[in-house]
């Protein structure tokens, strides 16, 4: 019967705790900046284009006039979005194993929000800023305009807030019984991802320059949040060094090593464990 052997290749190929805590710093960086840059964008269009009295066909007429600012402000968006689903990805690799449930949920939920984000903002950014061309040309567009408007809100604003919200109240609450951040930290992420949950009921309500307000504050308090959470996180690294540690071990001195329990030192009475009643 041929022996079974053990294949470790996996375990050896899988990454190192200080590999993994580097990704989660990338992945909060890459979070900050993010949704730094598509808060003060999208700021930047609404005071542009004077939206506090919101109307589609000041929208339409506006995304003809600053189509570059319109499809900028959506891509910044789109692109934030992706990392908060990065971000609650990189949370997973730095959570017990005992959480795997709470945070498998997360993730899903996550997903989930990312797609709904990605076809609004995609249909917004594209067909939308198509139909508002025409708008000078046809004036039944304000009409597949608004209908356009409505579904993307539903999308984003309601169902994508709704999902984050859920999926960042499930981080927070592992974070919160863990010491991977500081306690304080760790508790500031409940009001950041309850701020989306705000956001989705005030659109419901139909409250949407409220809704407006509440994105805007969750989206640049996720960015403080994050950037704290890599700077707690890089505490964590741990301070030795894996190589020197390693040359320290290979080069000392055979004196030290002791030799192994079974094996009898010359000249020693003490009886061998090995039984050679087999021989006789």
């Amino acid at each position: 019967m041929p022996e079974f052997k053990t294949d470790t290749s996996a375990l050896s190929s899988a990454p190192s705790p200080m590999r993994r805590h580097r990704f989660v710093q990338a992945t909060c960086l890459f979070s900050a900046i993010a949704h730094t840059a598509a808060t003060l964008m999208c700021v930047y269009a609404f005071r542009e284009g004077n939206f506090a009295q919101f109307s589609p066909a000041k929208l339409m007429q506006f995304v003809p006039e600053h189509m570059f600012l319109w499809r900028s402000s959506c891509l910044l968006v789109l692109l934030s979005s992706i990392s908060t689903l990065v971000f609650i990805l990189a949370m997973r690799e730095v959570l017990e194993e005992k959480y795997r449930y709470l945070v498998g949920i997360a993730v899903c939920l996550s997903i989930v929000a990312c797609g709904q984000d990605v076809e609004a903002i995609g249909r917004m950014m594209v067909l939308f800023g198509d139909i508002a061309l025409q708008g000078y040309i046809r004036q039944d567009s304000v009409q597949l305009g608004w209908l356009l408007i409505n579904q993307s809100l539903t999308e984003t604003f309601l169902m994508a807030n709704l999902l984050y919200g859920m999926a960042g109240l499930c981080i927070a609450l592992c974070l919160t019984k863990t010491r991977v951040l500081p306690r304080t930290l760790a508790i500031a992420h409940l009001p950041v991802w309850s701020i989306m949950l705000l956001a989705s009921v005030s659109t419901f309500l139909g409250y949407l320059p409220i809704s407006v307000v509440l994105v805007f504050t969750s989206n640049l308090a996720l960015s403080v949040l994050s950037a704290f959470s890599g700077v707690a996180i890089d505490a964590m690294l741990p301070t030795h060094d894996p190589v020197a540690a390693k040359n320290n071990k290979s080069t000392e001195s055979p004196a030290t090593i002791s030799a192994p329990e079974h094996v009898r030192e010359p000249g020693s009475d003490e009886p061998s464990d090995m039984d050679n009643s087999g021989f006789f």
